[in-house]
């Protein structure tokens, strides 16, 4: 039988005994710190089960918060398992809430489940299902997943297509989610956490990994904190987009991206699902990803480029909506806030093309310059500066490299000096690549890249256009250090 350990507070005994006899029931010995004999040391016996326990539950009841003894034995078996490497599942009933650092593993919720009911049986048996190794998720409503994760995301078992929906946007999310299962492809969403995920690592890994993170794109969407980190780690990690429209306009992150319309609310039509199954087959395969041979025009399909590329058959008719700067600042704030550098990176030049109303296509050009207000230009360096204690921000690179023209002799001496090229004839990384070079470096951010446009051949270009662009402004603004 597997072998887990029960750490809980004394006040919620009565509750924990009864899941104790249905884990027990399901396959599961569980230590249970009742049945420790009479003379036996209950601090050595409590030892010798965290020595050989091979899973840890933690249960958060109501008489949990006022239990010292019972939070000390919390942190003692959140040690043993993050030592060993053995899972961690949180559980909580009562409507007790979970610590902040127990959320970063996804939970049971018990709340609703009355202990003599069925429910409460079936919760305990996808609990034993998961210690045995099983497949049964933690049936997490949708909510914030993404904070700091460990490091290496490592690949997954199987690369998949990933899913990204608003809370709101549930009920659609999940029918998605089926119909791409029901087409052969592996798919993720946050539905797929397991009891003793971790929450963040995992939902990272899987968009690190990702074959293709389709976003179900609204008003909530456009809104959802969750949706928008999840969709600046998917571009940091250059995966490819599936943007589905359900309502509203296209996600100001997204604007310059062809879109599946699904404004009726049905389930993806025929046409687009098998465009979605290319690209899952060609970027399974490392393979050039296929344009959409749809529509050009809604309805039923937006017109844009899923590689960032020009329209087909003329301008697309679906418009993403314009973001208030106040807005996008509170979320370069917000990504900076915490050391979320490259998601900054990425927020920083979407805010200064959304500035230019260029978000549809993606680039920033000489005549676009005047759109770029002083106090915008000011504010996005104050953040930075704030954030990194002076060191990046667009008055250090000034200082730096005090450029006076619009050539591109111009953006390859900035680029050296703030170290985006080590050489002339370098060939530019990726841009994961490109940002783990900066250690720090002085200056090095913001870079102003767009790599959600970097396969289109012109993309150097258009990343040195924009550079000089925002450059020029700058002295034109008299921002400098």
């Amino acid at each position: 039988m597997v072998e887990a350990y029960l750490a809980y507070g004394r006040a919620d005994a009565r509750w924990v005994r009864k899941l104790w006899r249905q884990l027990h029931r399901h396959g599961v010995d569980a230590f249970f710190d009742e049945l420790v004999l009479p003379g036996d040391s209950v601090i050595h016996s409590l030892e010798q089960a965290l020595r050989d326990t091979t899973a840890g539950i933690a249960v958060f009841g109501p008489g949990l918060a006022d239990d010292r003894w019972a939070l000390t034995e919390y942190d003692a078996l959140v040690a043993s398992c993050a030592e060993k490497g053995l899972p961690f599942i949180p559980v909580t009933f009562g409507g007790a809430p979970i610590p902040s650092f127990a959320r970063d593993w996804a939970w049971l919720d018990f709340t609703d489940a009355d202990p003599d009911g069925e429910k409460f049986d079936h919760l305990a048996a996808g609990l034993a299902d998961t210690l045995r190794g099983g497949g049964t998720t933690a049936d997490l409503p949708e909510r914030a997943v993404l904070r700091e994760p460990p490091r290496p995301l490592s690949e997954p078992a199987q690369r998949s297509v990933v899913v990204c929906y608003a809370p709101a946007d549930a009920e659609y999310g999940r029918s998605l989610v089926e119909r791409v299962h029901e087409a052969g492809l592996p798919v993720w969403s946050v539905r797929s956490l397991r009891p003793g995920d971790r929450l963040v690592w995992t939902t990272r890994q899987q968009l690190r990994h990702a074959t293709v993170v389709v976003v179900v794109m609204s008003p909530a969407a456009q809104d959802s904190e969750d949706v928008t980190r999840m969709i600046l780690e998917a571009q940091w990690h250059e995966r490819p987009f599936f943007p589905v429209l359900v309502t509203g306009r296209s996600h100001y992150l997204l604007a310059d991206l062809w879109c599946a319309d699904a404004h009726a609310g049905g389930p993806l039509g025929d046409a687009p699902l098998a465009h979605l199954v290319a690209l899952h087959e060609a970027s399974s395969r490392g393979r050039p990803l296929p344009e959409p041979d749809l529509p050009s025009a809604p309805p039923p399909f937006a017109a844009r480029s899923s590689a960032g590329g020009s329209s087909k058959g003329g301008a697309s008719e679906v418009r993403s909506g314009r973001v208030p700067a106040s807005f996008a600042l509170k979320r370069l704030r917000a990504a900076l806030a915490e050391r979320e550098i490259e998601h900054a990176d990425l927020l920083t030049t979407t805010l200064l093309l959304e500035a230019a109303n260029r978000l549809e296509t993606g680039v920033l050009r000489r005549r676009d310059a005047a759109a770029l207000s002083r106090d915008l230009l000011v504010g996005v360096d104050e953040l930075w500066a704030a954030a990194t204690d002076g060191r990046m921000g667009f008055r250090v690179q000034v200082g730096m490299a005090p450029i006076d023209g619009r050539r591109h002799s111009d953006f390859l001496a900035l680029s050296k000096e703030l170290g985006w090229r080590v050489s002339d004839d370098e060939a530019v990384p990726t841009y994961r690549e490109f940002a783990a070079r900066a250690l720090d470096r002085s200056g090095f951010f913001p870079t102003l890249r767009n790599p959600r446009g970097e396969q289109r051949m012109d993309w150097y270009d258009n990343w040195t256009q924009m550079a000089l662009t925002v450059h020029a402004r700058l002295r034109e603004c008299g921002v400098r250090p």
